[in-house]
């Protein structure tokens, strides 16, 4: 799977946050300067990254909105704000640092998934054996693969099963009844 750029997420971004589902700028730059305010900074970041900056200031026609464009372009490339970022400088303004948080948080959701996964992994591994569950009675009630749950139970292979997967088995093993000694 290809690495989310910042490019690729302001692009995604802005069609989300857009009414009109575009990634026009002129319909962009219109709805940002009357009703969706949430719509400036990403606006501006996109057509900074997408380098249409020029085709963006044409566009707007909201004056407070053309100005705070035409000034943010005059002092700041690409190049520029990205190193800005990096360095959580408050030279930009805060709303801009917002977009690229969550840009990072987006772009590092891979990892965590893998930490919590990890975690879970962790919890029934102590849980099968305080209750006596075993894996086959896991992936059989649950319905999974047992080769795919057995490589994330024994070996820790997270990629072998998807968060959802771990939570359900955490789950099932959470509220599974001791297993008593029946003789």
């Amino acid at each position: 799977m290809r690495e989310l750029t910042f490019r690729g997420f302001l692009t995604q971004y802005v069609r989300q946050l857009s009414v009109e589902k575009t990634n026009s700028l002129y319909k962009l730059a219109a709805e940002a300067g009357s009703s969706n305010p949430r719509l400036r900074e990403p606006l501006f970041l996109y057509a900074v990254y997408s380098q249409k900056e020029k085709v963006l200031l044409q566009a707007t026609k909201e004056p407070t909105l053309y100005m705070e464009y035409q000034r943010m372009a005059a002092l700041y490339t690409a190049e520029a704000m990205t190193e800005l970022f990096d360095q959580a400088s408050p030279l930009l303004p805060a709303e801009y640092h917002k977009v690229w948080r969550s840009y990072q948080s987006r772009k590092n959701r891979g990892q965590a998934d893998e930490h919590t996964k990890e975690l879970m992994r962790q919890k029934v591994k102590r849980l099968q054996v305080q209750k006596g569950v075993t894996n086959y009675r896991i992936y059989t009630d649950l319905k999974l693969n047992p080769g795919n749950l057995n490589a994330w139970l024994k070996h820790g292979s997270g990629d072998k099963v998807s968060l959802d997967t771990a939570r359900r088995t955490l789950r099932y093993v959470e509220n599974h009844s001791v297993q008593s000694d029946v003789r």
